[in-house]
């Protein structure tokens, strides 16, 4: 007789017809490979190496194919242990498929500032994809001053990193403002359009568009990978176009008690303004600004009585509000996770 044993917990019984002959065949603690060739109810039929072996298992066996058995004891009986070779568990399934969508959008995306402005740029497109053109830009490009906790919320909101998310919680979902959503509706009339009509203009739209909705693919991939940091552009009117104001949220789990963090970058007039806030569990804010020039610093130092007010307007408890000579520090992008850039 031969038992197998499932994960070495579960002993299974196996009856061979010739069990001292095969005995003869291993050694306690060897690993062979079997093959089960065929279950049916109790009774197995497996291979090794060239002896097909019959038995009969006391519990349903889950296993097919190539297996590895590990000799467990020779006498009385013949017992197996079944190792179960390590699966690819979904964790590294999952990865593998971020990996190769990560391959395909990366060389074909670029910051959407960069996008919409190209399209912006765009001349001799036909007049039935300029309305559509004008709406999306109308929306996306045009800032909101001054820009709220609400409508930072909003634009998170309508950023497309959440579209699929609306399109399973909701039978109708309003994505009228949803940048994905109006990324995609337009790329399908410009494709539409260039299958009847093919220009250059329409080849450059497509373009700019497939970059864009590529971006907003990559963030939503890095999203998922490293929830505690969301990547996201919000692209609006900057005269500068080479400047880019930046919001980081960071949370802080290392202690137990988790700690929120915004590192704001703003480049103004007279210099760049860093700011570094912190929460605690408490609900009690510190607030660290560094200056980058002396002009700034001393035009910030002399609002720095009203900042308090409108923390306390606010009902928000500050602990400290400093100006620090060292920068704050952004989270390495060696992690392979974007940033948040929000261009104001």
């Amino acid at each position: 007789m031969v038992n197998i044993s499932n994960n070495f917990t579960t002993a299974q019984s196996l009856t061979l017809n010739s069990a001292a002959q095969s005995a003869s065949l291993f050694k306690v603690g060897q690993v062979v490979t079997a093959n089960i060739e065929q279950i049916q109810g109790k009774q197995v039929t497996l291979s090794i190496g060239s002896q097909t072996l019959v038995a009969t298992s006391k519990l349903d066996l889950q296993e097919s194919g190539l297996i590895q058995v590990r000799i467990k004891q020779l006498q009385p009986t013949i017992e197996l242990a079944i190792i179960r070779a390590p699966k690819q568990n979904n964790s590294q399934q999952l990865q593998n498929v971020l990996q190769a969508a990560l391959r395909q959008v990366i060389p074909n995306q670029t910051a959407l500032p960069q996008a919409f402005q190209q399209i912006s740029l765009l001349q001799g497109l036909p007049a039935s994809l300029l309305g559509p053109v004008n709406q999306l830009l109308e929306q996306i490009v045009k800032s909101q001053i001054p820009l709220s906790g609400s409508a930072l919320k909003q634009k998170m909101a309508d950023s497309g990193l959440f579209l699929e998310s609306k399109l399973k919680q909701a039978d109708k979902p309003n994505l009228n403002h949803d940048i994905k959503s109006q990324l995609l509706s337009l790329r399908q009339q410009a494709e539409a359009l260039n299958i009847r009509s093919p220009s250059p203009q329409i080849a450059q739209l497509l373009g700019s568009l497939n970059q864009a909705i590529n971006r907003i693919t990559l963030q939503q991939l890095q999203l998922y990978e490293n929830p505690n940091i969301t990547s996201l552009d919000l692209p609006s009117s900057h005269k500068k176009q080479d400047e880019q104001d930046y919001i980081e949220f960071r949370k802080h789990s290392e202690s137990g008690s988790p700690r929120w963090e915004v590192l704001i970058d703003l480049h103004l007039p007279i210099g760049e303004m860093s700011a570094k806030l912190t929460l605690n569990q408490q609900n009690e804010f510190n607030c660290f600004l560094w200056c980058e020039t002396e002009t700034l610093e001393r035009s910030i130092s002399e609002h720095l009585t009203q900042l308090k007010k409108q923390f306390e307007h606010q009902n928000l408890q500050l602990q400290n509000l400093l100006i620090v000579k060292q920068k704050p520090t952004k989270t390495e992008k060696s992690t392979q996770v974007a940033l948040i850039d929000i261009h104001i």
